[in-house]
Formats: C-alpha cells, structure tokens, sequence
C-alpha cells in the first residue's frame, strides 16, 4: 500500500491514528474548489446537521434553481424570508444573504489574496454566521490548508473518542492539545477521522 508523506508521517507520530489510516488505507486529496461561493453556502446548509442531511437540502435546493452549484444572482435579489422559506432557518437564510451581500458589494475573492491571513479570518467572522468552524473548513476544502483541524467539529471529536485517542466528554482543549501532534498536516488527519465514521 502506497502512502502519502503526509500519512506516513502521522503514522509515525501517532499509533492510534496509525490503526485508522492503515484501516482507511489512502486517501487521494482532491484539489481545493475556486468555487468559493458555492463552497460557503455549502457550509453553512452543513452547520449543525448530518452530512447526509446537508446534501439532501443542497440537492433539493439546486434543482429548484436548475444548477449544479450555487451563484449569487440565485439569492442577491431574494429577501432572507424567501430563503427561509426554500427550507432553511432563519439564521442560515440571513447568513446566505450576508454571504451573497460580500460576495457581490465586498469582493470576497480579492480579499482572500489581498489581505494578510489574520486580518483575513478577522473579515471572514465578520459575516454573519461564519464562526471558527465554517472558517477552518474553508481553509481546509477551499483554501486547501494542509494543517486544519477544528475541535468543535462534533464529528472529528466522535472519531477522536471512538479510536481510544480521548475519554468521551473530553474538553475541546484536550481535543486540540491531542491533534498538535499531527502538525503540519492536521488536515489530511482529519480526513482520516471522518473517514474512519463512515
């Protein structure tokens, strides 16, 4: 079995996770989405829902605008209620429409090149919606950061106490303290965490 440096490397630092990528066996990184707004919407239909829920709603949600991703002239000119009522909460409908807003009046893609990392995150938790959570897996899936890992993903906390890693209810610090040291490819871990749930 061919391994990737970065899986060979974690394999080295960490026995547990050694058992689940032997288990999972390779996982080919597929190469980060430019499709940054399509991306965000995605996360945040995914907030707080199972996986398999978020796609549900997405699917549903493209096939009544005819697409295969999602634009911002599908949701610039409609109210956040009209969103709401396409099926999802209030919260996230106000968060689309904040999104589209930035999208269209803010330039979002510049400011993803333009701005220095922190001021980056700063700007990105500004819309509404978008915490830590939405922030890291849009470094991971569209940035393509190779050193992501978010203990408030309630998914990669599961996996990190089903492996033997932490005792279950284990504070988000021991999560985070656990995962530093994975470093510098917390995100290919994670990978292997979810994967190792399905």
């Amino acid at each position: 079995m061919q391994y990737s440096k970065q899986e060979q490397y974690l394999m080295s630092k960490d026995v547990q996770l050694k058992k689940i990528i032997i288990s999972n066996k390779h996982i080919k990184i597929t190469r980060p989405t430019e499709n940054y707004y399509d991306s965000l919407i995605n996360l945040v239909i995914s907030q707080f829902i199972s996986r398999s829920a978020a796609i549900s709603i997405s699917n549903k949600l493209l096939l009544s605008f005819n697409a295969n991703i999602f634009k911002e002239e599908f949701f610039e000119n409609l109210t956040y209620q009209q969103i709401h009522r396409l099926g999802l909460t209030k919260n996230k409908a106000k968060s689309i429409k904040d999104i589209t807003y930035h999208f269209i009046n803010e330039d979002f893609r510049k400011k993803i090149t333009s701005l220095p990392m922190k001021e980056f995150d700063r700007y990105f938790l500004s819309i509404y919606g978008l915490g830590p959570w939405s922030l890291n897996m849009f470094k991971l899936f569209s940035l393509g950061d190779e050193d992501i890992f978010s203990s408030y993903d309630a998914a990669l906390r599961r996996a990190m106490e089903t492996s033997g890693m932490l005792k279950l209810g284990s504070d988000h610090k021991d999560f985070d303290l656990h995962a530093m040291k994975w470093k510098p490819f917390r995100s290919t871990a994670s990978l292997h965490l979810w994967r190792s749930l399905d």
